[in-house]
C-alpha cells in the first residue's frame, strides 16, 4: 500500500463520510426473503456505494449491515409487522436442502444474468460516521479508492466499529471471498459464546468488548461476526451460562452421598469491599481425584454478626443440599471471627489454610517497624531504576556481565508475601550494582532511601529464614492434590528443624524464627485440629508411621482410627445381612446339606478383628514415595482394605489449601488476585463461579 493511499484511509478515519444514493439494491448472492424490503445505497447505474449500512424502502431507516438477516427481520417486526406478516406467510420455509452438486447446478441454471436481485429507485442520503476503518486483505494489493471513499477493489474489508445506541461490532467481507477465505467458526451464536467464555476464563470485564484493541484484534482476525455488546455479555450469555453450569453443579452435589469438605476464602476487591469464596471438596466412589467446585461467593457487609452469618450459611447450605454430618472439615482462609463462630457453632471443624496461614505470618515480619522502613527503601530503589533509562540501562549490562537473569528485579505485590520475598532476593543478588547505581544518583533522588549495611543485613536474614516458606508454597504447587495429610509433616519440620534458632544466627533472625514459629504453632494449636490433622497424616501411605511422632502420640491416634474402622465394618455387616438373594434356589444342594451347618458363611469375621486385620495389611504395606498421589494409592488398595480406604477418603477430601494448586505459584495468585479484585458487584458471583467450574 503506497502513502497516498495511507494518507486517505487516515482521512478516512477521522471524517464523516456522506453518500448520495440514487437507488437501493441488493446483490444476487442475498437470498433471504427479508431482502425484498431493504438495499444498499446505490448510483443511478447500480454500483454499491457502501456496504457499511442498508437502507429499510418503507421508512428509509438506516440500519448497520452485519452480514445476517436477524436485524432485518426484528427491524420488520418493530416497525412492519404487517408487511412481515405477508413476507413470511408468502414463503414458507423451503425444503431441506438438497445435494451439494445439484444445488450448485439448480443455482446456475436460476440465476439470472441481472446483477442484482432488487432494485429500487430512491433519492436520500446515508452517512457514515467516522469511525470507519477500511482494511484491505493481506495477501492482495488494494489498486485504487476514488475521492469519494468508494473502492474499485472489491476486497477491501469495510469494519464499522461503531453502532449508534450500543457498541456492537460488525465485519464485513465481499461476499465472493466468504466462503473461500472465512474460518469454520462463522456462526454468531458460536462466536459471541467464545467471547464470553474468554471474559469468564480469563475474569475479564464485560468492557473489553468495547475496548478498540479488542475490535482491532477481530477484524484481524477477519472473522465475519458481531461482537456481542456488554450489555448482551451481562444480561443475557453470562446469565444463560450460569444458569447451566449451576444446575450441572447443584445436580452433581446432591447426588454426591459421601463425605466431603469445605473452603472458604476471604478475599478484598478493588474499592475495599470483603467477598467470601466458598468451595466443596469430594471424591467420587474410589476415583483418583479429587473434585473441586465453587458454589458462589457472598459479600461480607461489615455489620453482620455471628448470628447473621449463621443464618447465611444455612440458606446456602440449604440451597445445595449440603449436609453437614457428611462434611469433615472446612479449611478457612479468613481472618473475620463472625464468620469462623458461625461455622464453629454448626459443630464443623475448621483447619486454617496453610497458603493463607503463611501469608499471615509473613505480614507479622514485615509489619515489624525496621522491616516497614526497609521495604519501603526497596520499593523506591526498583521505582527509581525503572524510571530511569539510564539507570535501567546501567542494571541490564551488570546483570548480563555478571550472568545474572534479566528483568527480574520488579516491585512486589504486597497481598501476596512471596512476591515480596522475591523482591528482596533479587535485590540481596544485584547488592553492589544497586550500591553503584545508588552513588551515581543525585543527592536528591537517593536521599531517603539508600540503604545502611545494617539494613542489607536485616534484609539477608529475612530473606534467609523464609526460605523453607517459600519452598513449603513451590511443594504445594507441585503436588497434584494437596492435602491435609500434608500440614502435620510440613508443620513439624518447619518448627523443629528450619524455624529452629541457631547459635549462629543473628538477633534479627533469631526474632524472625520466634515470630514465624509462633505464629504458625498458634494458628493450629486447637485440640480438635491437631488430632484430625494427626489421623489424616496416619491414612496417608506415605507419612503411615509418623516418623515425627512419638510412641505416645501413635498410640492416641490408633485408638480412635480403629473404633471408626469397627463402625465401618458393621455398618458394611448389617448392610449385607439386609441384603436378600435375587433368586432363591428351590432346594438344597447335597453340599449344602451335608456340609452346610459345619461351613456357615452368615456371622463371618467379627467387626474388631475385621478392623484388626485390615490395619494389619495397611501397615504391611510398603511406604508410599512421596510423589505419590494418596489417592491413587488408596484406589489400588482398596481391594485389601475396603473398609479403611472408605475410611481414609473421608480424609482425602480436605484440601490443604483453599486455593487450588494452578493458582498457588506467586506470579498465579497475583495475576488472579488483581482480576478478581476488579469485577463489580453485579458479576463476582457469576464470573467467579463459572471461572472456577469451568475446564477447558
Amino acid at each position: 500500500m503506497d502513502q497516498n493511499v495511507q494518507m486517505l484511509l487516515a482521512k478516512l478515519m477521522e471524517e464523516k463520510h456522506t453518500f448520495n444514493y440514487k437507488k437501493l439494491v441488493v446483490p444476487m448472492s442475498m437470498r433471504s426473503i427479508y431482502w425484498k424490503y431493504f438495499g444498499f445505497p446505490a448510483t443511478d447505474e447500480g454500483e454499491i456505494l457502501t456496504r457499511v449500512k442498508i437502507v429499510c424502502i418503507l421508512c428509509k431507516t438506516q440500519i448497520a449491515y452485519n452480514r445476517n438477516t436477524s436485524n432485518l427481520r426484528m427491524h420488520l417486526q418493530n416497525k412492519h409487522a404487517h408487511e412481515l406478516l405477508e413476507l413470511e406467510t408468502a414463503n414458507p420455509p423451503r425444503r431441506p436442502s438438497v445435494d451439494p452438486k445439484e444445488k450448485r447446478a439448480q443455482k446456475r441454471v436460476k440465476t439470472p444474468s441481472a446483477p442484482h436481485i432488487f432494485t429500487t429507485v430512491a433519492d436520500g442520503t446515508v452517512q457514515i460516521e467516522g469511525d470507519v476503518h477500511f482494511i484491505t486483505d493481506p495477501n492482495i494489493t488494494l489498486q485504487s479508492i476514488d475521492d469519494d471513499g468508494s473502492s474499485s477493489n472489491q476486497n477491501v474489508r469495510v469494519v464499522l466499529k461503531r453502532e449508534i445506541g450500543n457498541q456492537n461490532v460488525a465485519i464485513i467481507l465481499p461476499e465472493e471471498n466468504t466462503n473461500s477465505q472465512m474460518p469454520s467458526m462463522v456462526d454468531g451464536k458460536t462466536i459471541s459464546d467464545a467471547i464470553a467464555e474468554f471474559v469468564i476464563l480469563d475474569l475479564q470485564l464485560p468492557d473489553v468488548v468495547e475496548g478498540r484493541g479488542f475490535q482491532r484484534l477481530i477484524a484481524t482476525l477477519r472473522s465475519p461476526c458481531e461482537i456481542p455488546s456488554k450489555t448482551k455479555l451481562e444480561e443475557e450469555l453470562i446469565p444463560r451460562i450460569y444458569d447451566t453450569f449451576k444446575e450441572s453443579v447443584q445436580s452433581l452435589v446432591s447426588c454426591h452421598q459421601g463425605e466431603m469438605g469445605l473452603s472458604v476464602e476471604e478475599w478484598n476487591s478493588a474499592n475495599g469491599e470483603s467477598f467470601i469464596t466458598i468451595s466443596v471438596h469430594f471424591q467420587q466412589s474410589f476415583d483418583p481425584v479429587l473434585e473441586t467446585k465453587v458454589l458462589g461467593t457472598l459479600h461480607c457487609g461489615s455489620e453482620m454478626d455471628t448470628a447473621q452469618w449463621g443464618n447465611v450459611f444455612d440458606v446456602f447450605f440449604s440451597e445445595w443440599d449440603i449436609k453437614l454430618e457428611n462434611v469433615t472439615a472446612v479449611v478457612t482462609a479468613t481472618t473475620k471471627q463472625e464468620i469462623l463462630m458461625a461455622l464453629a457453632e454448626k459443630g464443623l471443624t475448621l483447619v486454617p489454610c496453610l497458603v493463607h496461614s503463611l501469608q499471615l505470618c509473613t505480614n507479622a515480619c514485615f509489619e515489624q517497624p525496621e522491616v516497614v522502613n526497609i521495604l519501603y527503601k526497596c520499593r523506591s530503589i526498583v521505582a527509581l531504576i525503572s524510571h530511569n533509562n539510564t539507570y535501567n540501562a546501567t542494571l541490564r549490562m551488570q546483570e548480563q556481565m555478571m550472568q545474572l537473569e534479566e528483568n527480574t528485579l520488579r516491585m512486589d505485590y504486597p497481598r501476596v508475601w512471596t512476591s515480596t520475598y522475591v523482591m528482596l532476593e533479587q535485590l540481596l543478588i544485584r547488592k553492589n550494582i544497586i550500591i553503584s547505581i545508588l552513588n551515581t544518583a543525585d543527592i536528591i533522588e537517593r536521599d531517603g532511601f539508600m540503604l545502611t549495611e545494617a539494613e542489607w543485613k536485616i534484609m539477608e536474614d529475612l530473606v534467609m529464614v523464609l526460605e523453607p516458606f517459600k519452598v513449603t508454597i513451590m511443594t504445594l504447587s507441585e503436588e497434584k492434590t494437596p492435602l491435609i495429610s500434608l500440614l502435620k509433616p510440613l508443620l513439624c519440620q518447619l518448627n523443629n528443624s528450619h524455624l529452629k534458632a541457631k547459635d549462629s544466627d543473628s538477633e534479627s533472625a533469631k526474632n524472625f524464627k520466634t515470630s514465624l514459629s509462633e505464629n504458625l504453632s498458634t494458628r493450629y494449636s486447637d485440640p480438635t485440629v491437631n488430632q484430625l490433622l494427626q489421623t489424616a497424616t496416619m491414612l496417608d501411605p506415605r507419612f503411615k508411621l509418623l516418623p515425627y511422632a512419638n510412641g505416645d502420640d501413635k498410640n492416641i491416634i490408633s485408638g480412635p482410627i480403629k473404633e471408626m474402622l469397627i463402625k465401618f465394618v458393621e455398618e458394611e455387616q448389617i448392610s449385607n445381612v439386609g441384603e436378600e438373594p435375587c433368586d432363591k434356589k428351590s432346594r438344597l444342594s447335597g453340599m449344602e446339606f451335608l456340609l452346610g451347618d459345619l461351613c456357615n458363611s452368615k456371622n463371618g469375621m467379627p467387626a474388631e478383628e475385621r478392623a484388626d486385620l485390615e490395619l494389619v495389611q495397611y501397615q504391611s504395606e510398603s511406604i508410599a514415595a512421596l510423589d505419590h498421589c494418596p489417592l491413587q494409592w488408596w484406589a489400588k488398595a482398596s481391594a485389601k482394605c475396603p473398609s479403611l480406604a472408605r475410611l481414609a477418603r473421608k480424609y482425602n477430601c480436605v484440601p490443604a489449601s483453599a486455593s487450588p494448586p494452578h493458582r498457588i505459584p506467586m506470579e498465579s495468585q497475583v495475576l488472579f488476585d488483581l482480576r478478581r479484585a476488579s469485577l463489580g458487584p453485579d458479576l463476582v458471583e457469576k464470573l467467579i463461579f463459572l471461572n472456577g467450574n469451568h475446564s477447558v
